[in-house]
């Protein structure tokens, strides 16, 4: 997809011209901006985020800002998280769900202040759905859409790169931690936060107007330590067990079936809450598995979810499939009937490419290396 081709509706972030200029190719329509998607091939970018650093525009993740009195009394109604137990200058993975215990999205929550907090969003209208709510919510908040735009810095190298641009204060940033920083007078945030399953970072520009400065800084450091412009990984993500919004969790899933439980409190009032105490006390009806798929390497992604099938029967359902260079084999993200999640009967799944057995697995296919909290010099 040429640059020029691009329909003007939707929106650049301040680092898409850079993107273009450094090889970007082919980009997706992400909560109402153009994401770039592929420079390289997806397995040459999995090996840089592994083994050197990639830079991503992800100016896409819109940032929904929630401030005032009662802003914590807010959070806490979008999400089962206990929002209490995160301080100003952390950072918090939460997931929003519906009236009927539905995933609406999963950003990273920032808090700001005591009275502030920004969501990170995946590609979805949280800033409508928090307008909505607020209405009702007799809360004192207001609803905001800042001029945030995050890039993100990942793969082991990234902790130099990041020294070498904003100095050893880094280095004590800890992990979903973030901090203000300034670099040729470019204001940003930085939070210990990613989508790689690697050591990362995010970057947050404050404002529009310096996003091709920011990059160009950024690449120019990195140079040394073989940085190369990306996208968000599917092949390393999937490995990680990190879930994708809209693929692999749509409002049809909750998140006691995608193995999400551990961040509910359910002592904390909800949205959603009467309908996951019901699914809870009921037990769920399907749940979140690891799948190999054998066969030769998939070559193609899911366009919609592939049926899995057992006992002559539809039995489930694959997310995202796609093939480990590490393990020389198909992975897949399954949703299963919990009867067939581990009985052993056989199952099938009916991908783009034929028919593939299936065998089940647990997650992460693959950990993430340990926190690396040293001094580098």
């Amino acid at each position: 997809m040429k640059a020029h081709g691009l329909n003007p509706r939707i929106k650049k972030s301040p680092f898409f011209d850079k993107a273009v200029e450094y090889g970007a190719t082919e980009f997706h329509p992400y909560n109402g901006m153009w994401m770039p998607v592929g420079y390289d091939s997806p397995v040459n970018e999995y090996w840089n985020v592994l083994e050197r650093a990639s830079l991503w525009d992800v100016g896409v993740e819109k940032c929904v800002e929630i401030v005032g009195p009662d802003a914590e009394a807010f959070m806490q109604l979008l999400t089962p998280r206990n929002i209490g137990q995160v301080a100003p200058g952390r950072c918090a993975y939460v997931f929003l769900v519906n009236q009927d215990g539905g995933l609406l999205n999963d950003p990273v929550m920032l808090r700001m202040a005591d009275d502030r907090f920004w969501l990170s969003t995946a590609d979805a209208d949280v800033y409508l759905w928090a307008k909505g709510v607020s209405v009702f919510a007799g809360l004192d908040v207001e609803i905001n859409t800042p001029h945030v735009y995050p890039v993100q810095l990942q793969g082991p190298r990234s902790a130099e790169i990041m020294v070498d641009v904003f100095g050893d204060d880094v280095l004590d940033l800890r992990y979903y931690h973030w901090m203000y920083a300034t670099i040729d007078g470019i204001d940003v945030v930085i939070s210990r936060t990613g989508y790689s399953s690697e050591l990362g970072y995010e970057i947050y520009l404050l404002g529009e107007d310096r996003g091709g400065d920011l990059w160009e800084v950024l690449m120019a450091a990195g140079a040394p330590y073989g940085l190369a412009p990306g996208s968000p990984n599917r092949i390393r993500r999937i490995e990680g067990g990190v879930l994708d919004y809209a693929s692999d969790m749509t409002p049809d899933e909750n998140p006691l079936e995608l193995g999400l439980e551990r961040f509910i409190d359910w002592d904390k009032n909800f949205l959603g809450k009467p309908a996951l105490q019901r699914i809870c006390d009921q037990g769920v009806r399907r749940r979140l598995t690891g799948l190999f798929l054998d066969g030769p390497a998939l070559q193609k992604n899911n366009e919609h979810r592939w049926p899995i099938v057992g006992d002559g029967q539809q039995v489930g359902v694959v997310t995202n499939a796609v093939h480990s260079p590490r393990l020389d084999r198909n992975i897949a993200f399954a949703i299963i009937d919990v009867p067939f999640e581990s009985n052993g009967v056989a199952i099938t799944v009916e991908t783009a490419e034929g028919v593939r057995n299936a065998e089940r697995t647990t997650l992460p296919f693959l950990p993430s290396p340990p926190e690396k909290t040293a001094r580098l010099r």
